[in-house]
């Protein structure tokens, strides 16, 4: 199995429910998205995955295949993980809360 990203993980480990919301929000506010007709092509494409898939894992895989080809060629960038930025960007506050947690844990059971 590949190994994931420190970033990847911190925001696979953080991401709620209710984030999805203040993506959805963001994405409104900073790029003009539609977001009614995105969340109903978001929730089309959620029916389409495995029943085990969890939202927030439904909703990190649309972003990466949906939204970042569009956000990259608004951008004028080739092959960027736009998305983990985002998301990063948008959630900052919970993974630096997450970071600091592991920081202070780190090395305490060696």
């Amino acid at each position: 199995m590949a190994k994931v990203p420190q970033s990847v993980q911190y925001l696979k480990d953080v991401l709620d429910v209710a984030d999805i919301d203040r993506v959805w929000e963001y994405l409104g506010e900073k790029f003009g998205f539609n977001i009614i007709a995105w969340k109903e092509e978001f929730n089309t494409e959620r029916r389409r995955l495995p029943r085990n898939t969890s939202d927030e894992e439904a909703f990190l895989i649309f972003g990466k295949q949906r939204i970042e080809p569009l956000l990259n060629k608004i951008l004028m960038r080739r092959r960027y993980p736009t998305w983990i930025g985002l998301l990063t960007f948008v959630l900052k506050d919970k993974i630096d809360k997450r970071k600091k947690r592991d920081e202070y844990y780190k090395d305490r059971y060696k």
